[in-house]
């Protein structure tokens, strides 16, 4: 099994479940992860990643971690300071329309966003609310190309979309779909030489169905080319993963690997979970398991079962622990204070 992993974690694109991954894979394995300097969830963004931001980096005795994957904008010469030479690099898509919809809901409170009563207003105006200078503006344009290391606002043209699927595909192994979350785990389990169970996932940061916004073909339209450099990086990144398949994995197998996937999900959703699946935040009965809510989005959660046996316990609740609380135990496993 693969052990060394960079994981650029782009924004609203299913990638605090794939996070939930790494956090359990490197727990099971004691693997050191690079946490931000001082315990936070990002590092150094939005500004480009820098190695100094790694806890217990530092450039006289270079110290290699296992496994990188909190968010930072992307900057592969730093990365490599502080990861072994032979990681796997991969990162995660979504469709900027359904992308461009989650992030005006979550980070409503920016800059870009928070004059705009609605997508469609800031849609028909995008100059009026939108500032290239903001230190926000990344949220609200071209989100994937910017975490990937790009410039949002430049001018999407041919040659410039061709240099960023080149210098993408030069320093990236794997390019996940969230849409196609299950045959990207099938993908990822095959490049990391993983087994099932550790890639078998509960989705984690998701937003309640009812904050989700049905949106016109107009709409769509506009989202993509006010996103123009996020839609060229998708729908080649979605081509090339599907060529992926056919070629090293064959359809038939494929639908094999994901029923595999999807049988195994239910059973530990039966022997986990109360009720059917997630739950509204206000219905979460253990604190702990609660998600952060941000913006206008109601994130859902789940609840586990009572009466279970410690080790079934363990294993569910690290299953459907949230980003920051599961982040927060490990930082302070990994740099625990040692007894004399």
């Amino acid at each position: 099994p693969q052990t060394d992993i960079v994981f650029l974690k782009v924004h609203k694109s299913a990638s605090s479940t794939v996070m939930n991954i790494l956090f359990r894979f490197g727990e099971t394995h004691n693997l050191t992860f690079a946490f931000p300097a001082g315990g936070g969830n990002q590092l150094h963004y939005p500004h480009h990643f820098l190695a100094k931001a790694v806890q217990g980096f530092s450039p006289g005795s270079p110290r290699r971690f296992n496994i990188l994957c909190h968010h930072m904008r992307f900057l592969q010469p730093e990365v490599q300071k502080v990861v072994s030479s032979s990681a796997v690099y991969f990162s995660i898509l979504r469709n900027p329309v359904q992308l461009m919809e989650s992030s005006f809901m979550y980070y409503k409170g920016t800059s870009a966003f928070s004059r705009a009563r609605s997508l469609e207003e800031f849609l028909s105006q995008p100059s009026r609310y939108y500032n290239p200078a903001s230190g926000d503006r990344h949220y609200a344009r071209n989100l994937m190309a910017f975490d990937f290391g790009f410039n949002p606002d430049a001018e999407p043209s041919a040659k410039r979309v061709q240099l960023i699927l080149a210098t993408i595909e030069a320093s990236f192994d794997l390019l996940l779909i969230s849409e196609y979350f299950d045959e990207s785990m099938v993908l990822l389990k095959e490049k990391l030489c993983w087994d099932l169970d550790s890639v078998v996932f509960f989705p984690l940061n998701s937003r309640d169905t009812k904050t989700k916004a049905a949106l016109s073909a107009a709409t769509v339209e506009k989202i993509k080319d006010w996103n123009r450099l996020d839609w060229e990086i998708y729908t080649h990144f979605n081509r090339t993963f599907w060529e992926r398949i056919d070629r090293d994995f064959g359809r038939e197998r494929m639908r094999r690997e994901v029923r595999a996937l999807r049988e195994r999900q239910a059973e530990l959703a039966g022997t986990c979970l109360q009720g059917t699946g997630s739950v509204a935040p206000q219905d979460i009965k253990d604190s702990s398991l609660r998600p952060l809510q941000h913006g206008s989005a109601r994130i859902v959660g789940y609840n586990i079962k009572q009466g279970l046996d410690e080790e079934t316990e363990r294993r569910c609740r690290r299953l459907v622990t949230p980003e920051l609380q599961y982040s927060g135990a490990l930082y302070k496993k990994q740099f625990a204070p040692r007894r004399p």
